[in-house]
């Protein structure tokens, strides 16, 4: 639960600076870190979902 929850917040970021580089707020060269950020969030909280919990 913890992985999926850590990957939510990460994809929430990286959409929130791409919505900043939209309304030209954030220079255009944080693409890439944000689509990073989206990328590894959305990695993880498939893991997170498939893993198995140890309780």
């Amino acid at each position: 639960m913890k992985k999926i929850m850590f990957g939510n917040s990460l994809m929430l970021l990286g959409i929130a600076l791409l919505i900043l580089m939209g309304l030209n707020i954030m220079p255009i060269y944080a693409f890439w870190p944000a689509a990073i950020l989206v990328l590894v969030g959305f990695i993880m909280a498939v893991i997170g979902f498939f893993s198995k919990d140890n309780k």
